[in-house]
């Protein structure tokens, strides 16, 4: 068995999901009530970051859900197909923003056992 290269080190400091949530870095997508999504949808995204709502994802006075339910639908295509190829923590999906620009949206498990979608860029 392979010894874990960290063995004997002190964790310093760890920034966690919750600590990400009360910072204002990421949104829990439980919280913004039901969000109309029109095709199946991976059941373990729980959170994503403000600035990928920042691509066309927010409006005024909250969130543009039928926008969310779009991004949710793309991205949940993207971890099927990861999930097909074997990943298990980071899918990478391609999706179509609101403005009508394409680009990389990653999903990432986080310590609660769900995942976050987020930028690239965000991780």
């Amino acid at each position: 068995m392979a010894e874990d290269q960290f063995d004997g080190f002190e964790v310093v400091d760890s920034y966690t999901t919750k600590d990400a949530l009360e910072d204002g870095i990421l949104v829990d997508l439980h919280s913004v009530g039901k969000i109309p999504v029109y095709a199946p949808v991976y059941q373990y995204i729980r959170y994503v970051t403000r600035s990928l709502l920042s691509k066309g994802y927010e409006k005024k006075d909250g969130l543009s859900l039928p926008n969310l339910a779009d991004l949710l639908v793309q991205a949940s295509k993207g971890i099927r197909k990861g999930l097909m190829k074997g990943e298990e923590h980071l899918f990478e999906c391609r999706v179509e923003f609101p403005n009508s620009e394409r680009g990389k949206v990653w999903a990432v498990s986080n310590e609660e056992g769900t995942l976050t979608l987020m930028l690239p860029e965000d991780y």
